[in-house]
């Protein structure tokens, strides 16, 4: 995969390192919508830490074209 390139439900997602970023953070409603596709194999979701001071956060193991990889995301909160 590219450096930078778009994924169904995430949006926007950015090579760091040996996973991918999304760019920005993901509603919890998304997320959870995440194991759903058929390109997500496994996901791993944490809490958010004490007063906000650290988002949740998600981990999934991904297959796109043939090529695996690790997804890994803040959670956001929705913006109606």
């Amino acid at each position: 995969m590219k450096a930078i390139t778009s994924l169904p439900l995430v949006g926007t997602v950015r090579r760091d390192g040996v996973a991918y970023r999304v760019a920005e953070p993901v509603p919890l409603d998304v997320v959870s919508g995440l194991i759903r596709e058929p390109w997500c194999s496994r996901l791993v979701v944490t809490d958010a830490r004490s007063g906000g001071a650290c988002p949740g956060e998600f981990t999934a193991m991904c297959v796109v074209d043939g090529e695996p990889f690790v997804l890994v995301g803040r959670i956001g909160r929705r913006t109606d």
